[in-house]
């Protein structure tokens, strides 16, 4: 299939319009997005955290070979990876896996050249990417507020058959570890926790700004996908999702835009507890009830075997998160109901 050299619609002032295309090529063509949580990918004989956490050959060569299957199941066609300690293994891994497309804008923190700190995201894809930055914070606020994101997110423009160029978006927010402060008190634990909580609340909002930033100037589709770390639907991310002086939310849950209800699966287990910590959140073109749909959302899935019924020969080298596939599939355009 032949890539579009340029968008072949135009976005800005919601005029979807669509130039030379085949109709019924498009209506048949459909596209997958991943996000998936690595698990402290690193080759050996690199530490991860700690000098004793290396793995064995066999061990990296059973994790590798874990990715590799559950990549193939998910047959996802752009991936967002969190927790990125070996990027160059990482791409040389998925080349074999047809993601000619690869990029990560930052690097891991390396002490005693081997210990490993501060993992990075990345993104994989088969079709080009046309683009590559880290997100950044709009200066003066960065500056006056002391702020850095826990992790660099990353800031793709991909071009897909028939849709063209979209941004996409993929982030690791910062843990629900406490910030400790420099002289430790058990009396000052809930100040450490919420510390951590505000730093996941600013890196939202800054993410936030960039995309409303970049819908503004260009229009393109989007998509934010990740491991948030928290719910959804939590304070800090609110404004992702909720909608602010008449405006609609920017963004949804790509869950919550099926033409059926999806039942709760958890992405991550904290003991017998599960929760939802990995998202795809997508912008108005992928919602089946607004006038400016052009794709929609069609599938729905999480792999979460090795979370809830691992075997120990298979799994043992798998992540602590499921991997979540959104399929996104091309709309009939003639077609107007359900359309408000």
């Amino acid at each position: 299939m032949k890539l579009a050299e340029t968008s072949n619609l135009s976005y800005l002032g919601h005029e979807h319009i669509a130039v030379d295309r085949d109709v019924t090529l498009l209506l048949a063509h459909q596209f997958k997005i991943s996000t998936f949580n690595l698990f402290n990918y690193l080759a050996p004989p690199g530490a991860y955290y700690e000098f004793e956490n290396i793995y064995t050959r066999q061990q990296w060569q059973d994790k590798q070979q874990w990715l590799s299957r559950q990549i193939e199941r998910s047959d996802a066609d752009i991936i967002g990876f969190q927790e990125i300690f070996s990027p160059d293994e990482l791409q040389q891994q998925l080349k074999t896996l047809g993601y000619n497309y690869f990029a990560c804008v930052d690097t891991p923190v390396i002490k005693d050249d081997f210990i490993h700190s501060e993992p990075v995201v990345g993104i994989a894809s088969r079709y080009p990417l046309l683009s590559v930055t880290a997100v950044q914070g709009e200066s003066q606020a960065v500056n006056e507020l002391d702020f850095a994101f826990s992790r660099t997110p990353i800031h793709a423009v991909v071009e897909l058959p028939y849709l063209g160029k979209i941004d996409v978006v993929v982030v690791h927010f910062k843990s629900q570890r406490p910030m400790e402060l420099s002289q430790r008190s058990d009396t000052l634990m809930s100040v450490e926790r919420w510390r951590s909580t505000m730093q996941r609340g600013l890196e939202a909002r800054f993410v936030s700004a960039f995309l409303a930033q970049r819908k503004s100037q260009l229009g393109y589709p989007q998509l934010l996908v990740g491991d948030f770390n928290r719910t959804l639907h939590s304070a800090e991310f609110c404004c992702f999702i909720e909608e602010a002086q008449g405006v609609p939310s920017p963004l949804q849950d790509a869950k919550t835009l099926m033409v059926e209800a999806t039942p709760f699966i958890a992405t991550h287990y904290y003991g017998a507890k599960g929760s939802v910590l990995d998202y795809v959140l997508l912008s108005e073109e992928f919602d089946r009830n607004s006038a400016a749909c052009l794709y929609e959302v069609s599938d729905y899935q999480v792999a979460d075997a090795h979370l809830v019924n691992p075997i120990y020969a298979i799994d043992r080298m798998a992540s602590d998160h499921g991997l979540v596939t959104v399929t996104l599939r091309a709309r009939d355009l003639s077609l107007n109901d359900d359309l408000p």
